[in-house]
């Protein structure tokens, strides 16, 4: 039987190739467990099972050297004592075995080099090699087959304790499935279980101690050694000095643009004293409203010139949103652009960066006293409550943060960097300041770049930029694409989700996976490039990508319920500590306290922990691997999404009674919200009526793709059974417009290329794109089979003008004469 044993801690695939030699640990026993070997045998390892997995079933297998198979049940918590469980094991008679999957398996007897155990043939399925613990925990099966009547030995069990003659306990370990280090640290916890319950009958579980000093000053100090100096100035006083030192050089360029430093500096002093003016006050909070561009750039820095924090946000999110912020944040002053003065008028007064009065300004230098704990940003993030969360980003942790990248990334004043992000977020600092800080040349490309993977690869190659940093579902589109010879890439930054795959070991330039937040800008960085490299084919179909290890002045550990050190491969969450945090949440000091700890670990130094809720586990090497989420917090398109904001925002609409989202994958992998919506008294709401509502309030990554309208199903409790909740539908949803059918070839071929990157049938050619749950990840891809399907060289805004396949049909047609 093939298993991987996923849930036994730093396990890895193995198949079936358990035959070989295995690693082999024998395990003191106490004088007091001597007696009675096996039962003890069998305390430790459900001890041991229920630390490192969390499991509270056990079923447990049993056979003596002669004698008939069977199994007890046992119910194990952390309360549960050395007395407790030895009484269950001793008072339980083995029930017949019923085909049922274990969690472990007891037998004395022996197992040889070849797998065969020098005992009587189990039964159908039992092991009888001893304790052998399986992947069985949620999936069921075993991790074994043993033989019987005749049949050839199947292959070892991934983990097995003997039990020998004279008390003496071995565990046996699959070298297929653990690497040494996994083996010996399974052997010394094994007998640290073994030893404490045999000393004292009274002890819990949760108190037996799996670490040693030794063991927890490597987790804690150890892999968390990152100290390093950080010059003193913050990043506007940096880009400052850069003005000064090289006045002419390029600071931003864009399509029929550029900028130096000397220019950038000059015009943030204008735009400071301006604010300054207006009444702008060290501390006051400044919203700065923009696409990505050098506005944006000089906003922020004369914010930080006059000691104000800016608020960022986006004119690509809905209006009420935007007064949202701004009104949540107490802004001053919005800095905007007369395009966009309408979503952010009415609540403070409003300045167009685009109206030239404010560059009669002079050019002296601002510069108003600013600390490390002072704010430099203000990050909205998604809240859990329905209401979205204002990050409170010091001057001190950003600094810290543009030092780690410029450190990491190996970037200088030769570099050429991007900005792709989008510029509602605090990765501006990630992708930008720390090229700025360098003294290194940003580049923004038009929008429609980053829409496709071959027009950015071909954007970045024509630029010669050599650091860039895009989302995880971009930059793995991106790593599969062909590079010329000529490309000057060195490395691409992924962000926003948890890296799934490898990338090639053959690509021109490395990635790093970096992992942070808002709340703690980033925290760990990996190579993995380099890494999987190293690991070879073998090692990376073993693992995942890893977030890697902490960055400069950061602490991340991974912890258990009571902020207790967790060994390697066990699952717990992460907390950080350290000069990346923020300083909570704006205006939340309850919700700030959920999240902002006292440090057990560290009191002096860095006195706050910050729980991120995101599961984790160490590698062995100290590396640290996500596993996934302790809320309902997702990713949608790189963006940090609670899946509670949603609901509010949909219990809230005329009609509804109850809302639950879901995130699904789709067939490219890729996430898709699914709305349910249980109607309330009154008229069914209309699902392109909940859509538009929806459109008008949450941003477009926010918006779900697809609706069912009916009864939610409820667990016992009266909560809604989120795991009962169907597929949602393949069939075109109600989206207002009448069903038409393709007229001829070109539509009927946009008709098949919709259904499948849409994944709905009975698609009709006046049915808008975006209403049927299309998005930009969707759109590149219609995009790019449009472009191979016809041969035709269309824009992807041409296609999208009016998004139905009668229009892009039109726009194909005319496409083609050309």
């Amino acid at each position: 039987m093939e298993t991987t044993n996923s849930s036994l801690p730093l396990a890895r695939p193995a198949g079936d190739d358990r035959i070989g030699e295995p690693h082999r640990h024998p395990i003191p026993v106490p004088e007091k467990a001597v007696p009675d070997g096996e039962t003890f045998a069998v305390a430790a390892l459900a001890g041991l099972l229920h630390r490192y997995t969390g499991e509270t079933e056990l079923l447990i297998g049993r056979r003596a050297r002669r004698g008939p198979a069977g199994t007890v049940r046992l119910r194990v918590s952390g309360d549960t004592t050395a007395a407790d469980l030895l009484s269950a094991i001793a008072a339980t008679r083995a029930e017949p075995f019923a085909g049922e999957a274990c969690h472990a398996v007891v037998s004395t007897g022996d197992v040889p080099a070849n797998g065969v155990p020098a005992s009587d043939a189990p039964p159908n399925g039992v092991p009888a090699n001893g304790i052998s613990a399986s992947e069985g925990f949620t999936s069921g099966g075993f991790a074994s087959d043993g033989f019987a009547n005749g049949e050839e030995p199947g292959p070892r069990a991934a983990l097995t304790v003997l039990t020998r003659d004279g008390g003496g306990l071995e565990l046996v370990m699959s070298r297929a499935e653990f690497d040494a280090d996994a083996a010996a640290q399974y052997a010394l916890h094994l007998g640290r279980v073994l030893d404490a319950l045999a000393a004292d009958p009274a002890v819990a579980l949760r108190d037996v101690a799996l670490l040693t000093e030794e063991e927890s000053r490597r987790i804690l100090v150890d892999w968390n050694r990152t100290e390093e100096p950080v010059p003193g100035l913050f990043f506007h006083e940096v880009v400052a000095d850069i003005a000064r030192r090289t006045p002419d050089v390029v600071a931003v360029a864009w399509p029929g643009g550029r900028l130096t430093f000397r220019e950038l500096d000059d015009q943030a002093n204008q735009l400071a004293h301006r604010l300054a003016s207006a009444g702008v006050r060290p501390r006051d909070r400044v919203g700065v409203c923009f696409p990505r561009g050098a506005e944006s750039l000089i906003a922020q820095l004369a914010c930080f010139k006059t000691a104000a924090a800016a608020i960022l946000l986006d004119p690509e999110f809905p209006d009420d949103r935007v007064r949202f912020m701004i009104e949540d944040a107490s802004a001053v002053v919005v800095l905007t652009m007369t395009a966009h003065e309408s979503k952010v008028s009415g609540i403070c007064p409003v300045l167009s960066l685009d109206d030239a009065d404010w560059r009669e300004e002079p050019t002296t230098p601002v510069s108003e006293r600013v600390e490390a704990e002072d704010l430099i940003h203000i990050c909205y993030t998604s809240g859990s409550t329905g209401v979205p969360k204002a990050v409170m980003v010091p001057h001190g942790a950003a600094r810290n943060l543009i030092y780690s990248m410029r450190v990491i990334c190996g970037i200088t004043e030769r570099s050429r960097g991007t900005w792709l992000a989008a510029p509602g977020y605090g990765m501006v600092e990630v992708e930008c300041f720390s090229v700025l800080a360098a003294g290194a040349t940003v580049h923004i490309p038009e929008p429609s770049v980053v829409t496709s993977p071959e027009w950015l690869r071909d954007w970045l190659v024509s630029e010669r930029i050599t650091h860039t940093l895009l989302m995880k579902a971009m930059a793995e589109r991106l790593w599969t694409l062909h590079w010329p010879a000529e490309t000057e890439l060195v490395n691409i930054r992924i962000c926003g989700e948890r890296v799934q795959s490898w990338p090639s070991a053959d690509l021109p330039f490395h990635v790093f996976n970096l992992y942070g937040s808002a709340e703690a800008t980033v925290v760990a960085t990996c190579d993995i490039t380099q890494l999987g490299v190293d690991l070879g084919e073998e090692g990376r179909a073993h693992r995942l990508p890893p977030i890697g290890r902490p960055t400069p002045n950061v602490k991340a550990y991974v912890l258990g319920e009571n902020l207790e050190v967790l060994p390697p491969g066990v699952v717990g969450e992460i907390f950080v500590a350290g000069e990346s945090l923020s300083r909570g949440y704006l205006g939340r000091p309850e919700a700030t306290a959920e999240k902002w700890l006292a440090n057990p670990m560290d009191r002096v130094r860095h006195p706050v922990l910050y729980r991120t809720g995101d599961v984790a586990r160490y590698w062995t090497d100290g590396s640290i691997e996500i596993v996934g989420r302790t809320d309902n917090q997702i990713k949608v398109r790189g963006n940090r999404v609670h899946l509670g904001e949603i609901e509010a925002v949909l219990a809230a609409q005329p009609g509804v009674g109850q809302a639950a989202v879901l995130a699904k994958k789709d067939g490219q992998g890729d996430v898709q919200l699914v709305a349910y919506i249980e109607p309330g008294p009154g008229p069914v709401p209309e699902v392109r009526d909940v859509r538009a509502a929806l459109q008008q309030t949450l941003p477009s990554f926010m918006v779900p793709a697809a609706y069912v309208i009916g009864g939610l199903p409820t667990t016992t409790n009266g909560k809604i059974d989120r795991t009962a909740l169907p597929e949602p539908p393949r069939s075109r949803p109600d989206v207002g417009s009448p069903y038409q059918e393709p007229r001829d070839d070109i539509e009927r071929s946009l008709q098949q290329i919709w259904a499948k990157t849409l994944e709905l049938e009975g698609i009709g050619i006046l049915d808008n794109f975006f209403e049927l749950g299309g998005d930009s990840l969707r759109a590149a891809r219609l995009t790019e089979r449009i472009r191979e399907v016809f041969d035709a060289d269309v824009d992807i805004d041409d296609l999208f003008d009016e998004a139905s396949i009668e229009r892009m049909a039109r726009t194909i047609a005319e496409a083609k004469k050309g």
